[in-house]
Order: C-alpha cells, then sequence, then structure tokens
C-alpha cells in the first residue's frame, strides 16, 4: 500500500517537474487559548493565502488527509517534529509548515515555521504578536503566508492591518470620584465603600447600619406595646369603683409607663448612634473614596488629543495626535 501511495504521489510530481517551485504541505495550527474549530478556520485561510502567493506549490488538503487516514494518521495529533517529518515522507513533498495560534489575555500569537523534510531543519521562522478581536487574526494570518514564503505582503493586506489600528485611552470606562462615593454612602451605608472597592468597609458599614436600625425596630415595638398596656390600664383605674382595684390599676398603668420612658430612652439613644454611623460614614467615603488627583489626571487624559494606540503590525504602543478642524 505504502509503494502504491508513493507512486501515487509521484504522478503529480512527474506532470510538474518543469515547476521549480519547492512543495510544501501545511499542517493544521494547534489552538492554544483559541477553540481547534478556529484555528482550524485559521488555517484554511492560511492554505489558500499560500496558494494565492504562488511562491510555493502547494499539496492539495484533501489529498493530504487520505494519505494521513490511510496511514492511521491525524492533523490535530501531529504536533511532534518526528511526526511532521514523516507525515512529509509520506507526501513526497520537500518542506512542512507548522504552527501554533495561543492567547495570553488579552493578546493573540502566531508562531509558524517551515523546515525541510530531509533534513528537519528550519527554513523560515514567523510570529506575530496581535491585540484586538479574533477576527483580526484573518489579515494577520495572511499577511504571514506571503512572508513564510519569502515574499511582502501585498500593500492592500498591509493597509487592511493599519485600518485596523484603534486609538484607545489608557482608562477606559466612566471615572470614579469621591464625592460619587460620599453620594451613594448618603443614601445606603456602605455603599460608597463599595463603589470605591472597599467591600469590607462596605459590609461593615452597612451591618453596623442595619443592627442599629434592628434595635430601633425592637424598642419601638416595645414603646407601643407598653403604651397600649398602660392605656387600658388608664380606662380600667378611671371606670373602677372598688378601691383595691384602683390601686392595681393604678401600680400597672405606672409599671407601663416606666417601660414607655425606658423603651423611648433607649430608641432615643440608638437613634443618635445611627445618626453617627451614618456621618461617619459618609465622612470615610469621602476620605477614602477614589483620589482626586487620579480623577483629574484621567479625565485631562481623555479629553487630551495625545492617546496611546496599539500597533497590531509592529506590536509596539504609540502616541496617537488629533485635534478637530471643524465641519
Amino acid at each position: 500500500m505504502l509503494r502504491f501511495l508513493v507512486i501515487f504521489l509521484s504522478i503529480p510530481l512527474t506532470i510538474y517537474s518543469q515547476d521549480s517551485r519547492e512543495t510544501v504541505a501545511i499542517l493544521d495550527f494547534e489552538g492554544r487559548g483559541i477553540s481547534q474549530l478556529e484555528a482550524q478556520t485559521l488555517t484554511d485561510r492560511f492554505r489558500t493565502a499560500l496558494a494565492s502567493a504562488g511562491a510555493l506549490r502547494l499539496v492539495e488538503r484533501q489529498m493530504m488527509e487520505e494519505v494521513l487516514q490511510e496511514q492511521g494518521f491525524q492533523q490535530t495529533g501531529c504536533t511532534s517534529d518526528e511526526c511532521a517529518v514523516e507525515v512529509g515522507q509520506l507526501l513526497g513533498v520537500q518542506n512542512m509548515i507548522g504552527g501554533a495560534i495561543g492567547r495570553v489575555g488579552k493578546t493573540f500569537t502566531i508562531d509558524m515555521r517551515m523546515f525541510s523534510v530531509q533534513t528537519g531543519e528550519n527554513i523560515r521562522t514567523k510570529n506575530v504578536s496581535y491585540g484586538g478581536a479574533v477576527d483580526g487574526l484573518i489579515i494577520e494570518i495572511e499577511i504571514l503566508a506571503y512572508e513564510i514564503s519569502g515574499l511582502k505582503a501585498p500593500d492592500p493586506l498591509i493597509a487592511k492591518r493599519k485600518a485596523g489600528i484603534v486609538a484607545q485611552p489608557i482608562v477606559t470606562g466612566p471615572s470614579k470620584t469621591r464625592f460619587g462615593a460620599m453620594m451613594r454612602s448618603m443614601f445606603i451605608p456602605g455603599m460608597g465603600q463599595f463603589y470605591s472597592g472597599r467591600k469590607k468597609w462596605g459590609y461593615i458599614w452597612l451591618i453596623s447600619e442595619l443592627g442599629i436600625g434592628g434595635g430601633l425596630y425592637l424598642f419601638g415595638s416595645q414603646y407601643l406595646t407598653s403604651f397600649d398596656a398602660y392605656n387600658t390600664s388608664i380606662d380600667q383605674y378611671r371606670n373602677e369603683t372598688d378601691v383595691d382595684m384602683i390601686a392595681e390599676y393604678k401600680a400597672e398603668a405606672q409599671g407601663h409607663h416606666s417601660d414607655m420612658d425606658a423603651a423611648a430612652t433607649q430608641a432615643e439613644t440608638l437613634a443618635y448612634a445611627a445618626a453617627g454611623v451614618w456621618a461617619a460614614n459618609v465622612l470615610h467615603a469621602l476620605i477614602t473614596g477614589p483620589k482626586k488627583d487620579d480623577d483629574e489626571d484621567t479625565a485631562s487624559f481623555q479629553s487630551s488629543p495625545f492617546r496611546l494606540v496599539y500597533d497590531p503590525s509592529t506590536g509596539a504602543s504609540l502616541i496617537n495626535f488629533s485635534f478637530s478642524i471643524g465641519r
């Protein structure tokens, strides 16, 4: 069977014996941080761009897959140098191209190499870093197809890459201020601290105020209960004619009145405590909130004509200057 495959593959090589271009086969790129389906899609786009470049003679994907399946190989599992060289020998090509597409944080990386099947040595290696949406890798992969072929990418393709440069401020989203933290804590204790990223203090102020509020509710309920009992005793005292019962109702009314005074005193104390905690919480939110200097620096930068720009073609950060000239 192996002899048949060698003869089968030698037919197109004989037909194109006058073609001086080197033959090459492409293994599917390995996906690291992106799905294998995305990696295969980008491999297909790379294969198409390499064929368009025309500097290398490319083995068709279908022919390659037939040979790999016949010999029990799978492209996705062929990542070692030994496997790639063996596949290249089976295909009868001079060179192989393989690589990986990875992602670290918000940055994508493409690493690829073309190596000799006969010697196993690298002929050409290319790598690029790109920051942006994953679909922006399509342009990068097309440019690499020309560069790995030893050619300069066409100007329209380079223009597409440059058009992808977007000026972005260093700090995105609305800026936070001390005033914003203070206003939030004025409405709900602890909210200003949560706003400033101080969750521990936010929970402390919120739980403290809730605890005091629970005490106020408890003593308020005791006051109302004692008040109702006091009124009942007074009514009984006024309507009673028996001397002994009059004295008993009087004592009960005095006891309920004392309970009312105690509950009112406790509730008043807790009300002062709640006001103190609320004021301290607002002051704390103002003092520990986002610094004013940082806010002013952020605002001045966002309104400045100077902005930080990321250039995916070089992987460098640049300073962009722009100004309005009117309509």
